[in-house]
């Protein structure tokens, strides 16, 4: 079996590890330091409030990158 190591769990990351179970026989491994994954595209609470930090819309000028499910 093939694999991939993807570094980091944010939107990059995740996005090339769907591509590779969709379109290829390889099998992606994430690592990921922090306890969640999102990176910067993620809510947290604080105090009692939640806050949204990072980009929450993704956008690309490739259309087949935008096409994605």
């Amino acid at each position: 079996m093939r694999q991939a190591v993807i570094i980091g769990a944010g939107p990059a990351g995740l996005t090339t590890a769907y591509y590779l179970l969709k379109e290829t026989d390889i099998h992606p491994i994430i690592l990921e330091q922090e306890s969640w994954v999102g990176g910067l595209s993620r809510t947290v609470e604080f105090e009692g409030s939640r806050m949204d930090i990072g980009g929450h819309r993704f956008f690309s000028k490739e259309p087949e990158i935008m096409d994605l499910p």
